[in-house]
């Protein structure tokens, strides 16, 4: 499964199931497949220790893709938390993030959406599970 780093055209990707555009600064990469996107990463929201990735696509949870993701965060960034909001209608995301190993912190007020993240000291149980 190849990555690919054209960043603007991932962003508009993942913006297109997020309801929500990304300006910069953001750093993105996404899953190629046939020389079309098929799923994408967005990081942004970067507050060290920090950092907000919103994801989106088919095929997307593949270990190369984890690895990538974790790599970039905490390896290049090193921040010490990953977060995610999901929206509270998207029951599958909902489900799909613990079972992938994300945390869940719990609502947010005033909108309709709950908090995942990953920590610094959730990477083994995560590496372990993905097999990283």
């Amino acid at each position: 499964m190849p990555l690919t780093f054209d960043q603007p055209a991932i962003a508009e990707y993942v913006a297109s199931f997020a309801g929500k555009p990304f300006l910069p600064p953001y750093t993105a990469f996404g899953i190629e497949r046939n020389g079309a996107i098929t799923g994408g990463f967005v990081f942004n929201g970067y507050i060290h220790p920090s950092i907000e990735l919103s994801l989106a696509g088919h095929a997307i949870v593949s270990r190369g893709a984890w690895r990538a993701c974790l790599d970039y965060a905490f390896g290049q960034l090193g921040v010490a938390r990953l977060g995610i909001t999901v929206s509270r209608s998207n029951k599958v995301a909902c489900k799909l993030a613990p079972k992938a190993g994300f945390v869940y912190e719990g609502p947010l007020r005033a909108v309709q959406a709950v908090r995942f993240s990953l920590i610094a000291s959730d990477l083994p149980k995560f590496r372990q599970r993905w097999g990283l």
